[in-house]
């Protein structure tokens, strides 16, 4: 697999992509600063960027964030240098997520755990189980309960099966559904874990808040499916939208309008 091909087959190079060429046009978008702030890294893996006109385009990429929306501007910035560097990671490093891997860290994380535990995949994770994209760049999961024995396993099997894993989920970013465990859908078991998709409801709601391009499409996919029932996403919104207070990170007016233009008015 070459260079490119590689990206190509990672989350978030759908931004970088559109901003060499927004760069190459001369626009200043969203993309084109993001990209023009990643210059070095990417120019380092073989990319070649055009060069921007912008001097600082940190400091830019923040002005044009908070002209359109300013109470989330921290929080969506954050988010867009996240993926960036994420994704040169991946590049730089190697291992990607696929199908395959995923089932042998599930089979290998099973051998290791002495008392009853779930496991939910979450994110791209999930998407690549759920056979609608064929590798992502890190396992997202969470483990119930988060005992040391497998989190002491957890690095161990990154290294042998050239994965990345991280603990994350929904409730990291928006307040936790009610219902979202019996909502989970299970995967496999494998010894004493229980393997599952995190409540698509949480997943979907979460990515909406975030907003990057491939969350979206992700949504539509589950929308396509029929995976999640838009209204009954709706009503999930409504009942945590009162526990917003608790994420600073998150606009509660910008995440309504983002819920109701996804998912429909009611």
């Amino acid at each position: 697999m070459g260079l490119m091909d590689r990206f190509e087959s990672l989350p978030g190079w759908d931004l970088v992509e559109k901003g060499l060429r927004d760069l190459a046009q001369g626009e200043e978008t969203v993309e084109a600063l993001l990209v023009a702030i990643g210059s070095p890294r990417l120019r380092g893996l073989g990319i070649t960027v055009p060069e921007s006109p912008v001097s600082s385009p940190e400091h830019r990429l923040y002005e044009v964030l908070a002209e359109s929306e300013p109470d989330s501007a921290h929080g969506r910035y954050n988010a867009l240098i996240r993926r960036l560097v994420n994704l040169e990671r991946a590049a730089e490093c190697g291992p990607i997520v696929n199908d395959a891997s995923l089932r042998a860290f599930m089979r290998e994380l099973g051998r290791e755990a002495d008392i009853e535990s779930s496991v939910y995949f979450t994110g791209g994770a999930t998407v690549v189980l759920l056979g609608w994209r064929r590798s992502t760049i890190d396992a997202d999961i969470r483990l119930v309960p988060d005992f040391d024995r497998l989190l002491r396993a957890i690095p161990k099997l990154e290294e042998s099966l050239r994965i990345n894993v991280k603990l994350a989920s929904p409730a990291d970013f928006i307040p936790e559904l009610p219902g979202w465990r019996e909502r989970s859908i299970f995967i496999a078991r494998e010894g004493k874990i229980t393997f599952y998709h995190y409540d698509l409801y949480s997943q979907a709601l979460s990515k909406v808040e975030r907003a990057h391009r491939q969350d979206l499409d992700d949504v539509e996919v589950m929308l396509k499916r029929r995976l999640i029932d838009p209204r009954k996403a709706l009503e999930l919104f409504a009942q945590i939208e009162p526990q917003l207070y608790r994420y600073p990170a998150v606009h509660g007016p910008s995440f309504r309008s983002a819920a109701e233009r996804v998912f429909g008015k009611p």
